[in-house]
């Protein structure tokens, strides 16, 4: 698939299967012959500078992940960017295998999910300091991106 884009505008004004049809095109639509002192002449009139691209369908991995975000598919979109790691130590631990932070998330992942939206209360129910629930937040956004849709409130 080709298309025939403007070069200052980027509105595509043709698409066609393969690169001759889209040239016939554009030469019917642009060119126009008048006789000059017994010679033909073309001229060639387009509304601004085209470029024939080759039209990509594939789509990059920042795209596609992007993609899956917008259409809700968090699970597939885990599955690629954590690929085969341990779990609750990418999510939870950020790396770090400490059984306490990664309890400690778990409990705020939970309660966030909950509907508690209150950080006050989430540090009152995780016996935890308000800055650190908002540190484990951001942190569990990073990974869960539909906890960012739900804004944590003072």
């Amino acid at each position: 698939m080709f298309r025939l884009i403007g070069n200052v505008s980027k509105k595509v004004y043709y698409e066609a299967e393969n690169a001759s049809d889209l040239n016939k095109w554009r030469l019917d639509n642009f060119t126009r012959g008048s006789q000059v002192e017994g010679h033909m002449v073309s001229k060639y009139d387009a509304p601004e500078a085209m470029v024939i691209v080759k039209a990509n369908s594939v789509k990059s991995r920042k795209e596609y992940l992007n993609d899956l975000l917008d259409e809700g598919k968090f699970e597939e979109y885990r599955r690629i960017t954590m690929g085969n790691s341990d779990r609750d130590i990418e999510v939870y631990g950020s790396g770090k295998n400490k059984p306490e932070l990664i309890n400690r998330r778990k409990k705020i992942e939970k309660l966030f999910r909950q509907g508690v939206i209150n950080t006050a209360e989430i540090a009152g129910e995780v016996q935890a300091s308000r800055s650190t629930v908002n540190h484990d937040l951001r942190e569990l956004r990073k990974t869960y991106p539909e906890l960012r849709q739900k804004g944590a409130r003072s």
